[in-house]
């Protein structure tokens, strides 16, 4: 077996034993709709700060959906080593994103939706998944267009649509995993 196909099958399993890790997208998507809830009532600057302070949220609740959705996110991997740069990547973002609500209220939630998932194409190349990358990509772009054509509904627009997305990555994931079974049924 070449080192490349070891590392296909390498990603592959790691895909499959954590089941593609969907406890945290799910777990995004309660976050960001109890984002979209809270855009629609509170004003910016309430919205800002406990935008902010509940993103630490994100993981534990993953941890807690874990169990159920039988997704372990603690997994052991030669990969592990990838995540420290891949989440530091993602929280340099915060001095941009403060720095630019600092001028404009209105800027942090296309900051925060874009700045928390810098690290979905890295996490995408451990799993060998492609929809983490679609994932990655669909938000960033998607939340730019919505910022400029709603720019009276950014705190509600965007929060919704990331939470979209990460709703149907969910189901991306699934299928992902899935294929990759068969996959290794195939190679078995």
């Amino acid at each position: 077996m070449t080192f490349e196909e070891q590392l296909i099958r390498e990603k592959r399993n790691l895909l499959i034993k954590a089941n593609g890790g969907i406890a945290l997208p799910a777990a995004g998507t309660i976050y960001w709709l109890g984002l979209m809830i809270a855009g629609i009532y509170l004003t910016p600057r309430n919205w800002f700060p406990i935008a902010a302070f509940t993103s630490g949220l994100i993981f534990p609740l993953g941890l807690l959906l874990a169990k159920p959705l039988k997704s372990d996110i603690m997994i052991k991997s030669v990969f592990n080593n990838l995540l420290l740069p891949a989440f530091t990547c993602m929280l340099m973002f915060w001095s941009l994103a403060i720095a630019g609500a600092s001028s404009d209220i209105s800027f942090f939630p296309l900051a925060l939706a874009i700045g928390m998932g810098i690290h979905w194409p890295i996490i995408g190349w451990m799993y060998g998944g492609r929809v983490f990358i679609w994932h990655g990509i669909v938000r960033a772009v998607g939340c730019v267009v919505l910022w400029y054509l709603f720019p009276e509904q950014r705190f509600v627009i965007i929060p919704a649509f990331v939470a979209m997305v990460y709703f149907i990555t969910v189901f991306g994931i699934r299928r992902e995993v899935r294929l990759a079974i068969l996959e290794n049924a195939k190679t078995e």
